[in-house]
């Protein structure tokens, strides 16, 4: 269905750019209740994300000279369907705007994008055994020659969350912390607690709402962005939607959602942890589902490397595919003639050549 006009009743929807496809609708299994939450499983721990922050960072070498900084996400959608998470900071020293997105093939997370200075920028990596902390490596070394890595990490309570950017210089035996962020959501008080749970639920993934748009007279309340513009796009499915679920509350036959601070298993298989999962209750939200170790089966000598390779190569060529795809050539180029000189025996090479070749001819 065609894109229909709709009125924004508030201000904080961001207009984020697409940088990372690594994965689909298919790849990413959703998380679905009658109350209305669909959202990826991996991406359950991250859904308190959505939304606008406020905040401040601050070298760690000296914590008197901060500065100011916003953080917008939001879900991202392919097929109707959300895959992802949009970001837009504003002041961060490492990261302008991003996505991040699953990939689950090698069960590892994906940030994506244009750092501070509008250059490409990907990091990735995994939550930890607690399913809160997302740290996630760059790929390539910074412009000082040290590897560089972000931690992502809410509080209690889900309303403040840290981002903390660590490097670890050449021939230095460990990491180090250089810069913290702490940033608290939007409306919300640091010291009352979330107040997530009474806000209106998004009538797309079912979050707490911070804004509503007005469709054939009526005003339905969305979480971000990205559920706005999914929402434009088909309005009547998330209308029909919204009419389902109240007829089926009517009946009696809504289950509550699933509480964010209770362990429902979620982030089970979503870490490198080999240590077993406790029991799931009843009822639970599935993650990702983990190979069994009877399943898995190890690379052949000298093939870890190469497989490591191929799926670097096809991060990256999907990075420049949906540059291309947002018009903005230059930076595809770039991340094409990456992968043509750094992963020359994979087969993302060759597509990568292939766009090469056309777009110089352009």
């Amino acid at each position: 269905m065609g894109l229909r006009t709709v009125v924004v009743a508030g201000g904080l929807g961001v207009c984020l750019i697409g940088l990372v496809a690594v994965s689909s609708a298919d790849d990413a299994p959703s998380a679905s209740t009658s109350t209305g939450r669909e959202i990826p499983a991996p991406f359950a721990p991250f859904e308190y994300l959505v939304g606008d922050w406020k905040g401040a960072g601050v070298p760690v070498a000296n914590r008197v000279r901060g500065w100011s900084e916003t953080h917008a996400w939001a879900w991202k959608f392919e097929k109707g369907a959300p895959v992802g998470l949009s970001v837009t900071m504003t002041g961060n020293k490492v990261l302008s705007k991003g996505q991040l997105l699953y990939e689950p093939t090698t069960r590892r997370y994906v940030l994506g994008g244009s750092d501070a200075a509008g250059k490409p920028v990907l990091f990735s990596g995994t939550v930890d055994k607690a399913g809160k902390a997302l740290t996630l490596e760059r790929d390539k070394p910074t412009s000082t020659g040290a590897k560089q890595r972000l931690t992502l990490r809410p509080n209690a309570n889900f309303v403040r969350y840290t981002l903390r950017v660590e490097e670890q210089e050449a021939g230095a035996p460990q990491f180090k912390p250089v810069i913290d962020t702490g940033l608290t959501k939007d409306g919300e008080a640091f010291a009352s607690g979330s107040a997530a749970a009474d806000a209106p639920k998004c009538i797309v993934t079912g979050g707490a709402a911070t804004m509503t748009v007005t469709y054939q007279g009526k005003s339905y309340p969305l979480c971000c962005s990205g559920c706005r513009d999914e929402f434009n796009d088909n309005p009547e499915k998330y209308v029909k939607k919204l009419s389902l679920r109240s007829d089926s509350a009517a009946k009696g036959t809504a289950k509550p959602a699933p509480s964010r601070n209770k362990d429902d298993g979620a982030f089970d298989g979503l870490t490198d942890d080999p240590t077993p999962a406790a029991p799931r209750p009843s009822g639970a939200m599935k993650a990702a589902p983990t190979p069994s170790k009877s399943a898995a089966k190890p690379a052949p000598k000298g093939e870890s490397g190469k497989s490591s390779d191929v799926s670097r190569a096809a991060s990256l060529l999907r990075l420049g595919q949906n540059l291309e795809k947002s018009g903005k050539t230059a930076a595809a180029l770039d991340y094409y003639r990456r992968v043509a000189k750094e992963y020359p025996d994979t087969p993302s090479a060759k597509t990568a050549a292939a766009r090469i070749k056309t777009l110089e001819k352009e």
